[in-house]
């Protein structure tokens, strides 16, 4: 059987953060004698690549707020090709409904290696394939809805991703930078993130959400990619990296030794301890990206159900910094609800942190979360999930009196972190339709803290120039 997958992703800036779960259903599917191949999302090309190779199964990874021109580029090609179209990933997960979508023939839910291999066996064999778990599928107009299997509770008997039918795009495979999962799941229930439905989705499946890879498989990837696509840098992109402390210090024992590159990690405040952090640097870690979102306690507290403190944070964030690392904070405004006074507490918690590179985004509502739940329910959100931007970077999709401010905020708060004595000047500029210029010293900062702080890496003139130029004109950036 043929498979082919449609990937959006060599559209983000540097072309290095392939869809790691996606290459590993290719994965797992080429290992079992299928064929498979990759292609940007540009119809001309789809539609060369179809019309010549003549796909049974033709791909799409969905997230909230990306997901209609993939939807509607493949009711263009279905409008002129026969092959059965699957949708996975985030939006297809918890908005399964989109199976009622002209051209949408099949959803797959979850975790997608197992479901996907078997729907293509059975359909291979011409057997009936209408009760694949993990799967809703629609057969001439009559939809069959179907429970997910058990989660895969050993991750090393996953193969890893099939790095190479991404690095077949020279953007892609010339990146100093590759990311790496070394776990899956989230132990905890953040309100706003779908980690909880998940583990919603999967409860009483008898296997623990959160799983991790051997050090060893995870080091073995590592070394692969070193040696065939090679690179300075990696980013661990788990969830929260430092979660599990003996997986994590047989990772740092054995990392420098193996494979001696500088990388980038998460971590939660609660496990960003002094041992941890000792353990990282000396491993070779130049950063951490820790989860900050407010500055306000009782909307990350009531609202995110995220259970910190801002003292537990600035604990953290002095451990991070005394450990010699680097640190980087997630944020958000436009919170349900949220003032722009409770948006420069926020503002000004990351400045005592002293956060290296303060990250902020516009508030999303996502189906089926809590806080989205929340924001319908109350009025802040019409339910429209169609209407999310493709960024989290220009527009709210909340109403509050003070959007516009909000909006502006966005990109002059890691401006103000970096500069505190400029502060006050933020509540000024937040009143002035100057975005557009707040947008590109944004966006110039940005670049100076990544290459210098979040993820050191050496570039090229070439290289600074094609990603200046494109973090510059990048609207979702």
């Amino acid at each position: 059987m043929r498979f082919l997958i449609i990937t959006d992703y060599l559209e983000y800036i540097g072309g290095g953060f392939e869809p790691l779960g996606t290459l590993q259903i290719a994965s797992v599917v080429r290992e079992a004698g299928h064929e498979i191949k990759l292609i940007p999302n540009h119809y001309d090309e789809c539609a060369s690549v179809i019309s010549a190779w003549k796909p049974d199964f033709v791909g799409y990874t969905l997230f909230t707020g990306y997901q209609k021109p993939l939807i509607n580029l493949n009711r263009k090609l279905k409008q002129k090709f026969d092959y059965h179209a699957v949708f996975g990933g985030p939006h297809a997960t918890f908005f399964p409904e989109i199976i009622e979508q002209e051209g949408v023939d099949m959803v797959c839910r979850g975790e997608g290696e197992w479901a996907v291999l078997e729907l293509m066996e059975r359909v291979g064999k011409g057997k009936d394939y209408t009760d694949v778990q993990n799967f809703w599928i629609k057969i001439n107009g009559e939809v069959f809805k179907n429970d997910v299997r058990p989660l895969e509770a050993d991750l090393d008997k996953i193969p890893p991703p099939a790095h190479d039918l991404f690095y077949q795009f020279p953007e892609a495979r010339n990146a100093p930078l590759r990311p790496i999962l070394t776990a899956r799941g989230c132990p905890y229930s953040c309100t706003y993130c779908y980690n909880y439905k998940m583990n919603e989705l999967y409860k009483g499946c008898g296997v623990k959400p959160l799983r991790h890879r051997s050090v060893d498989k995870v080091i073995e990837e590592i070394s692969y990619l070193k040696e065939n696509f090679p690179f300075t840098h990696v980013y661990m992109t788990s969830d929260c990296f430092t979660w599990d402390k003996k997986w994590l210090f047989e990772f740092c024992e054995k990392y420098p030794r193996e494979i001696g590159l500088q990388f980038t990690a998460t971590t939660r405040a609660e496990t960003a301890t002094k041992d941890r952090c000792k353990a990282l640097k000396e491993a070779g870690c130049s950063c951490l990206m820790m989860g900050v979102e407010t500055g306000n306690e009782d909307i990350r507290l009531k609202l995110l159900e995220r259970k910190m403190s801002n003292e537990k944070i600035l604990q953290a964030a002095d451990t991070i910094h005394a450990a010699g690392l680097y640190l980087y904070t997630f944020n958000m405004v436009g919170l349900p609800g949220e003032s722009l006074e409770q948006a420069y507490e926020t503002m000004n918690l990351n400045i005592r942190a002293k956060a290296d590179y303060t990250w902020v985004s516009i508030f999303h509502p996502y189906p089926r979360t809590k806080l989205g739940e929340y924001a319908e329910a109350n009025g802040y959100f019409d339910g429209n999930y169609d209407k999310i931007p493709d960024s989290w970077y220009r527009e709210s999709s909340l109403l509050n009196p003070q959007k516009k401010e909000l909006q502006r905020l966005r990109p002059l708060m890691p401006l103000a972190v970096e500069f505190p004595r400029l502060a006050w000047l933020v509540k000024l500029l937040v009143k002035l339709p100057l975005h557009g210029l707040y947008t590109t010293l944004y966006k110039l900062h940005k670049a100076y803290c990544y290459r210098y702080r979040v993820m050191p890496i050496k570039l090229s003139i070439k290289e600074i120039t094609r990603l200046s130029w494109a973090l510059l004109f990048d609207r979702r950036t």
